[in-house]
């Protein structure tokens, strides 16, 4: 597979201002979250545009100090238009996604899949302040005999950029002050993209094979929230702060055989 392009962690956007001209601009193309339930070949015209840098500007050149992961999974760090990376990089994991689990299909359920779809547009509905009026939903058949071969690196990738959705969403929450209805919006849509993430890292390792399936190691937006946990919840209302932990927790349960402990979860 191609190179990723992956925002570098210090430039995950903290604020949805900084993301609004960046999906204003997507949704004018047709390449926003409705691209994800396309035709096949609307779906490859986009993945080119969103990874030409015509549309997109990036700039090489911030790499980061424990790379490991970024080579094992063809991940390299950028910069420039931070908007326009960030939610660029999440639609093409998406769209590389959803291609290989059309090739060979996939035991992931349909409810399951239902979540790690509802993301992306719970992310522009964020963003653009859009009403919550569903989505369309895709759903690969079932397994076929062995999977696409870069399946593990297709899952892991989408899990990399939808935790980065998971810091921004957190940003959002311990920066909004007094603004009830945005910090139950961000941590919702934290809570959305955990749960997505947990099904990628499924995916990831849906390879029906004996041979275990490379992990990513802990990633800087995991150990990000673990040392934001205790303002989370501060910051939510106690109903909110619990679907959000529980979700990391579960998230964790799959990343790890072993417990993270963190304070008060």
């Amino acid at each position: 597979m191609e190179p990723f392009r992956l925002l570098h962690p210090d430039l995950v956007p903290q604020r949805r201002e900084a993301l609004q001209h960046a999906a204003s601009v997507l949704v004018q193309m047709g390449l926003d979250d409705t691209v994800l339930s396309a035709s096949p070949v609307h779906q490859r015209l986009a993945r080119v545009v969103l990874a030409s840098s015509d549309v997109i500007e990036w700039k090489p050149g911030y790499g980061v100090l424990d790379a490991g992961d970024d080579e094992r999974f063809g991940v390299v760090r950028v910069g420039g238009d931070c908007g326009g990376v960030f939610l660029s990089s999440v639609l093409i994991a998406y769209l590389d996604v959803q291609e290989n689990a059309a090739r060979s299909g996939t035991s992931i359920c349909e409810d399951s899949w239902r979540t790690l779809l509802w993301a992306p547009t719970a992310l522009f509905d964020h963003v653009l302040r859009r009403p919550q009026v569903g989505m369309t939903v895709l759903t690969p058949g079932p397994a076929t005999g062995c999977p696409a071969p870069d399946r593990t690196v297709a899952g892991q990738r989408l899990y990399l950029a939808l935790m980065q959705a998971v810091r921004f969403a957190v940003n959002g929450v311990v920066r909004a002050e007094d603004d009830r209805t945005l910090v139950e919006d961000c941590v919702t849509l934290a809570t959305a993209c955990l749960r997505a993430a947990t099904v990628a890292l499924t995916f990831a390792e849906d390879v029906r094979t004996e041979v275990p399936s490379p992990r990513a190691a802990e990633t800087f937006e995991h150990r990000y929230l673990w040392q934001m946990i205790n303002e989370v919840r501060a910051a939510v209302p106690r109903a909110r702060f619990e679907q959000f932990a529980t979700a990391l927790r579960l998230l964790n349960d799959v990343h790890t055989a072993d417990p993270l402990m963190a304070a008060g979860t």
